[in-house]
């Protein structure tokens, strides 16, 4: 068992992830260009993971072992990845699009559009055969010329999109790695309900036993059938499911856990260190665990930049936004003239709570900027 893992950061990407991150023995935090200096000393046992998808292209170029490199590709490339799973669901139809050719599609149905490839849920429209297309069209270009700022191409399609079947259910995250000899480790399963502005999308996850008992055993399920098919060895993954009367993949990003520090919740929660286990290659005892907090949520929340603030002259009013928490168990505070949030928090929180801060706009949580 190799007892040492990189985690990668790029130059430049969505802040949250580094600053809660836990302190892990064996763990080193390492830039990509000094990654790049020491990847030829690698013989290909060791554990890397990355803080973002901007790092992914960089990493997989130093991959040593083809089946692993292959298989990140295929989950990497969103068409790709639903070739691969057709097999386990052979009903689930798509089919890709270019930007130009969004406005004359012919939707039968309720579906999905997203970019190839894409991070933080830009540019991903629920259209259908009442969708004003050309409405859609623009709406997809501002997201992705606003966000562009912070993805790179590499993380962000913004020509190349994909329709899919919409899938009915409820949403979900699973964090887990598959270990030296293949077997899958689940270390966080989040619910990601859906809020009142959808241009928050990703506002909220949270995690508690009833989250682990819904979907656990058929998480475990399906990660042992995938990798019948990829043979995939240490490697960890931050894969988002629906689910009604089946478990079925929206997507599924390797060699990381959640990003923006999604990831590390669940440390600042329940002091589970996703990282630690990956190198000890254990799964948490997650029935001990949840016998001693049988009740409790523990939620991740990003407070967004509202949708129609100005930077230069407002800024975020931190104190208004944490008088709407029960407890804050972590926060971090990013730069928002920088990035495409201003903060995130682990809280603990319950049910009606919860239920409140999903009909939150940023712009009321937003003050101008008085001049001395």
């Amino acid at each position: 068992m190799n007892k040492k893992l990189y985690l990668v950061y790029p130059k430049s990407a969505e802040s949250g992830t580094i600053e809660t991150l836990p302190n892990t023995e064996g763990m080193n935090l390492i830039d990509e260009d000094e990654f790049l200096k020491l990847q030829k000393y690698f013989n290909g046992s060791e554990k890397v993971c990355i803080t973002s998808e901007a790092s992914l292209e960089t990493v997989l170029k130093t991959l040593k072992d083809p089946i692993k490199k292959e298989g990140i590709m295929a989950m990497k490339e969103k068409q790709l990845f639903r070739s691969l799973l057709k097999e386990m669901y052979p009903a689930f139809e798509y089919y890709p699009v270019s930007f130009d050719d969004i406005e004359t599609l012919k939707i039968p149905s309720k579906k999905i559009i997203k970019p190839i490839k894409g991070c933080f849920g830009t540019a991903v429209k629920t259209i259908d055969e009442h969708s004003d297309l050309g409405k859609v069209s623009k709406e997809i270009k501002s997201e992705i010329e606003k966000n562009s700022a912070v993805l790179s191409n590499s993380v962000l399609s913004q020509s190349e999109f994909m329709v899919e079947d919409y899938i009915e259910g409820d949403e979900y995250a699973v964090d887990m790695f598959y270990d030296s000899k293949g077997r899958p480790h689940i270390v966080n399963i989040y619910f990601h309900p859906i809020p009142k502005h959808t241009e928050y999308l990703h506002m909220i996850y949270y995690t508690s036993k009833s989250v682990f008992e819904t979907i656990f055993e058929k998480a475990i399920t399906f990660f042992n059938r995938l990798n019948e098919e990829l043979q995939l060895k240490n490697v960890t993954l931050h894969s988002e499911f629906r689910f009604s009367d089946d478990l079925v993949p929206i997507e599924i990003n390797a060699m990381r856990f959640g990003g923006m520090g999604l990831g590390n919740m669940i440390y600042h929660g329940l002091q589970v260190n996703p990282y630690q286990h990956f190198i000890e290659e254990k799964s948490p005892d997650w029935k001990k665990i949840w016998q001693q907090h049988p009740t409790t949520n523990f939620v991740f929340f990003i407070a967004y930049n509202g949708t129609q603030i100005n930077k230069d002259l407002q800024r975020p009013n931190l104190k208004k936004l944490e008088s709407r928490f029960t407890k804050i168990l972590n926060k971090s505070i990013f730069d928002y003239q920088k990035q495409l949030a201003f903060g995130t928090f682990t809280l603990d929180e319950d049910n009606d709570n919860i239920e409140r801060l999903l009909q939150i706009d940023f712009n009321d949580y937003y003050e101008d900027i008085v001049s001395n």
